[in-house]
């Protein structure tokens, strides 16, 4: 079962895909593979590879929306006697997908006041990214057994404009950019 756009929609906010949902035939196979390295008492590296491969058997064609490879990298230090204080850094690389079938439909506008055929791409991926991460907490002994932890973090620190293709709104908006958050735990 997939979403598949099967045509395109006229509104007075303008032209958009209908997607409806379908069954076929496929073969999906992949590959995970994580590494995980303790340097020494402090610091951690891992690093974790994904790719997936889908086809639409019946049409013999790709499968739509299959996320195209990533490739995450972590560095990670730690330190119990400065109150559980841990801080990562993370890398994260996303190719673009090279297997997508054409769902891009033709629709008429007018130019120069004479109706034209257009083109509406919708199925081309959007390009790779690159993003960097980074997350910082430290845990407090508040109450009898309560544990209190203060968390901070930054995503996409590089403010790194992409869309990702499993995002149907990448048609019309990037991602976020860059994101900072403080968070606080109270375990009581």
């Amino acid at each position: 079962m997939f979403l598949r756009p099967i045509r395109p929609e006229n509104t007075n906010r303008g032209t958009f895909p209908v997607f409806q949902y379908e069954q076929t035939n496929a073969r999906i196979a992949g590959i995970d593979s994580q590494t995980n390295w303790k340097i020494n008492s402090h610091w951690n590296h891992s690093l974790a590879f994904t790719y997936v491969n889908g086809k639409d058997l019946s049409k013999n064609i790709p499968l739509i929306d299959i996320t195209p490879y990533s490739v995450n990298t972590k560095i990670q230090y730690s330190n119990a006697k400065w109150n559980d204080f841990l801080i990562e850094v993370k890398g994260e690389l996303v190719g673009q997908q090279k297997q997508f079938p054409n769902n891009n439909y033709t629709i008429n506008i007018i130019e120069n006041n004479v109706l034209t055929p257009v083109e509406v791409d919708i199925s081309t991926p959007p390009a790779g990214y690159e993003l960097l991460h980074m997350y910082s907490e430290v845990k407090f002994k508040t109450f009898h057994k309560g544990i209190t932890t203060l968390a901070f973090s930054v995503q996409n620190i590089l403010n790194t404009t992409y869309r990702d293709y499993l995002n149907r709104q990448r048609l019309f908006a990037d991602e976020m950019g860059r994101n900072f958050q403080i968070q606080l735990k109270i375990n009581y």
